[in-house]
């Protein structure tokens, strides 16, 4: 019995006597790799998203804003901007019912073309010493007054085609100029604008024309039932 406590009493100081042991961590290699994987994709992911973000605003900013100071300027200037133009053309049509002749809207080398020929009719009026109340008279006159017109409005015309030919050319050097898309597009609505605003000029041109073949057609029928009118029997 005694023995046995003994040899109990010695176990209990070695056991006393044996230093305690910590646990020691271990490194999983294959989490760490894949720990590491996964950091280094975010990172990637949140640098994509950074570019992404400022190309979306670089986007923005070249498809909104105010861009009149490039859709302006010499564009704005290429139909219209200078010279003559239809819509200050005298009225035709008045002309030939009988109205005054008018000087509004033409050049200064118009207005001395149509007072020549003005001064032309007064001298044929005086030397003739006509009634102006024979149509034959009446058709001449208006015929004289839509000349006139006519002959004033081509000159206007003409002198107004090299200015917007100038604005044209000048107008022309700012495509391709702008930095943004929606500069681009601004300007190639400005010259379309441009384009319509030309080809309605062109269509006051041939109403003009079309109304001058008609006071055409007018002096052959006045100058037929004048023939006719002198050729009639009376008894």
């Amino acid at each position: 019995m005694r023995l046995l406590l003994r040899l109990a009493s010695l176990a209990v100081v070695f056991g006393a006597l044996t230093p305690a042991t910590a646990q020691v961590p271990t490194i999983d290699s294959a989490n760490l790799a894949k720990a590491q994987e996964i950091a280094t994709s975010t990172q990637n992911i949140l640098t994509s998203d950074q570019q992404i973000l400022q190309y979306t605003q670089k986007t923005l900013s070249a498809v909104t804003g105010d861009r009149s100071t490039q859709a302006q300027g010499s564009l704005a200037q290429m139909a219209l901007g200078g010279g003559f133009s239809m819509a200050q053309a005298p009225s035709l049509g008045s002309v030939i019912s009988g109205g005054a002749l008018s000087f509004a809207g033409m050049s200064a080398g118009s207005q001395n073309m149509v007072s020549t020929l003005i001064n032309g009719l007064q001298l044929v009026q005086s030397i003739t010493g006509l009634a102006s109340g024979n149509p034959v008279d009446a058709a001449y006159k208006n015929s004289v007054n839509v000349a006139a017109t006519l002959s004033g409005l081509i000159a206007s015309t003409q002198s107004a085609m090299q200015k917007r030919s100038q604005a044209f050319t000048q107008g022309g050097q700012q495509i391709g100029q702008a930095p943004d898309l929606k500069g681009s597009v601004d300007q190639n609505t400005q010259v379309q604008i441009q384009t319509g605003q030309t080809v309605n000029e062109l269509n006051g041109v041939v109403n003009n024309a079309v109304t001058a073949a008609n006071q055409a057609n007018l002096d052959r029928l006045a100058a037929a039932s004048a023939a006719a009118r002198a050729m009639k029997f009376s008894q």
